[in-house]
């Protein structure tokens, strides 16, 4: 290891440059995200606790059971697997745009560390992310 290799902006660490486009390309996916899991969960949610209305309605009064399971367990497994796939979706696309190997290869476990890895970046260009990860946005000299 060379004395280099300690530096911030050293391949050693993985910081590769971005351009200011792909970072706020990262950021829209994040704000993206942001929106849609409450999205997923509250809608989710109300689609399991309508399925337990339906399978009530259907076959009174225990309900309709496919496997050994009540409609509502189906529907809670098909919201599980929903939030799965958009955390899995989403962070391939922020690894995409990053051009990161790491975040495209296990997607939803790098999801935190891809804030830090567009903040590194970002001040590689003398800029910083906005609020609620807004676009890109000079960093202030005191």
């Amino acid at each position: 290891m060379t004395p280099d290799s300690t530096l911030p902006n050293s391949p050693v660490l993985g910081l590769d440059h971005s351009s200011v486009e792909d970072l706020n390309l990262a950021l829209r996916h994040y704000r993206r995200l942001m929106i849609r899991l409450p999205l997923i969960l509250v809608l989710g949610f109300a689609a399991a606790i309508g399925l337990s209305y339906l399978g009530t309605a259907l076959s009174p009064p225990y309900g309709v059971y496919i496997l050994g399971w009540d409609l509502t367990t189906w529907g809670l497994l098909g919201l599980l697997a929903v939030l799965f796939a958009e955390l899995w979706w989403e962070g391939r696309q922020i690894g995409r745009a990053l051009n990161s190997v790491e975040m495209q290869s296990a997607p939803i476990a790098s999801l935190l560390g891809g804030q830090a890895l567009i903040g590194a970046r970002a001040r590689e260009h003398g800029m910083k992310p906005g609020p609620f990860n807004g676009p890109l946005r000079p960093i202030r000299e005191r």
